[in-house]
């Protein structure tokens, strides 16, 4: 009987102990950390003895404001994105006041109702989905009457006759993997994969570079139109329509850049190659004046050599030929790379990539119509 009862309270330490509260750190892409030296936030949560959370998860910021709160079925102590909340959760912002009112399913799809509320508890947003995909192309904003208006999932700016009536493809079929660091966003679906990556370039001007890769692995042909690609920024928390650059408005840009590139370099070259045929040597020599001073003096003499203004000129001549050939290089690349419009057939791999004016900002999306439908991409 003793032993029965030392292994039953034995049962029950481990048990309590299994049921603690843990406090896990995460940075600011949602990685998991040993310590909150460089956390972002971190989360309470209790695990059962199949490390299955239970209860209620709190979220809270570095300044133990709370984040979120709710019920999940999966919590990921390595990488958040894993995670999945389920039924409702509520969200706040660092002044730790209401944010959002979220509802998920079991799957930690979106599901319900969603809303955006502002510090007093009002609503600003409300969005409706069905097992992770909006039920309608469109969600509602509110202005501070209260006063309804529609903006479109696409663009987060007001509907428009371009962004009405979309297939949009179901966001929860997103993947993402890592480049060198940096995340490249994609799609498989119906026999089609659609790809997207992003970085910033200087060369012609300030611009995001978005590279896009789509893969027809369907049955048909079809036309990709990249004239159709829209973008959206995100600045001081609102949201602007981005300006992408089609083919023949960049490669203005570029022939425009390097004509002035180049008148500067050949400026240079030629004022160089012409003051090579010139040279100067000083002589120095001793005087007497009249009253029988010794003084000293000097002599400049400037000569002129014709062949070496020759040789200079030719090399400047051979510099400025390889600048227009570095110049061709450029543009022919970028002539290659440069997306236009293109039949994808069957079977086949379209790479390139579209340039969209710089404005700095914390939030980019990108819509991506392939054969009737859009793919939606945020960064």
């Amino acid at each position: 009987m003793k032993h029965l009862t030392i292994i039953a309270l034995l049962f029950a330490c481990a048990h309590s102990f299994a049921q603690d509260k843990l406090t896990l750190y995460y940075d600011a892409n949602g990685k998991g950390l040993d310590t909150k030296k460089k956390a972002q936030f971190y989360r309470l949560v209790t695990f059962d003895q199949n490390n299955k959370p239970i209860g209620a998860i709190e979220d809270f910021y570095m300044n133990s404001k709370p984040m979120a709160k709710g019920e999940a079925s999966i919590i990921d102590k390595f990488d958040n994105a894993n995670s999945r909340w389920k039924g409702e959760v509520l969200t706040y912002n660092e002044k730790g006041k209401p944010s959002g009112k979220n509802n998920y399913d079991e799957d930690g799809n979106l599901d319900g109702i969603q809303l955006v509320l502002n510090e007093d508890g009002k609503t600003i947003e409300q969005a409706e989905y069905l097992h992770g995909n909006p039920t309608k192309d469109y969600y509602l904003v509110y202005d501070k009457k209260g006063n309804e208006s529609r903006n479109s999932y696409l663009t987060h700016l007001p509907m428009r006759l371009s962004t009405s009536d979309k297939k949009i493809v179901p966001v929860m079929e997103r993947k993402v993997i890592y480049q060198d660091g940096q995340p490249v966003e994609f799609y498989f679906a119906d026999g089609l994969s659609v790809a997207v990556k992003t970085s910033t370039k200087q060369l012609y001007g300030d611009y995001y570079e978005v590279y896009v890769t789509i893969e027809n692995g369907s049955n048909g042909q079809f036309n990709f139109d990249p004239t159709n690609i829209t973008v959206s920024l995100k600045i001081d928390g609102e949201w602007t329509e981005g300006e992408v650059l089609s083919y023949a408005d960049y490669m203005k840009k570029v022939k425009r850049r390097q004509a002035w590139t180049a008148a500067f370099s050949a400026f240079a070259e030629v004022a160089s190659a012409t003051s090579a045929g010139y040279s100067s040597s000083t002589t120095n020599a001793h005087a007497q004046t009249s009253s029988g001073k010794s003084v000293s003096v000097q002599a400049t003499t400037t000569s002129y050599n014709g062949a070496a203004q020759y040789a200079a000129t030719q090399n400047a001549v051979n510099n400025m030929g390889q600048l227009s050939n570095q110049q061709y290089d450029i543009k022919q690349t970028i002539s290659d790379g440069y997306l236009k419009l293109n039949t994808i057939m069957t079977n086949s791999r379209l790479i390139g990539f579209v340039n969209v004016k710089y404005q700095e900002s914390d939030h980019i999306l990108i819509n991506v119509p392939v054969n009737g439908k859009v793919y939606h991409f945020e960064f």
